[in-house]
């Protein structure tokens, strides 16, 4: 008698915010390429700045989207984001000093948006475009 025994991976598409107002384009160029090794096919937007939307940063964002194929769940996908901001050298007090040294953010999972006010604001609606026009 044999066994067979299949195993599928749901793959499934993930849109992530990339910000940085500190050493920015060093930073995110770092981030690109640890989120590469994480998810092989990634695409990255252009970048663009943008103003802080709070009065605790003084300098401009430089702005990335990225969409991914995996097979990770949400949860997952979070940390290893997580684990990537910390590699990047990301701390907790810097939030405090106005620095983001990079932020990174999982904005929608599948059709599920997780971060309907980031999704709304104008440079991801931007970078989404170019997105699409790069996966055609």
């Amino acid at each position: 008698m044999c066994i067979f025994v299949a195993q599928f991976n749901i793959m499934s598409t993930i849109l992530l915010s990339i910000g940085s107002n500190t050493f920015s384009k060093t930073n995110i160029d770092k981030a690109q390429r640890m989120l590469t090794r994480l998810f092989p096919g990634i695409l990255f937007s252009q970048s663009v700045l943008s103003e802080p939307d709070d009065d605790r940063y003084s300098f401009l964002f430089r702005n990335v989207l990225a969409i991914a194929e995996t097979d990770l769940l949400p949860e997952e996908v979070i940390e290893k984001i997580k684990q990537t901001e910390r590699a990047v050298g990301r701390s907790p007090r810097d939030k405090y000093l106005g620095k983001v040294v990079i932020d990174i953010d999982l904005i929608r999972y599948n059709d599920e948006l997780l971060r309907p006010a980031d999704f709304q604001r104008e440079y991801v609606q931007q970078l989404l475009s170019d997105l699409e026009s790069q996966s055609l």
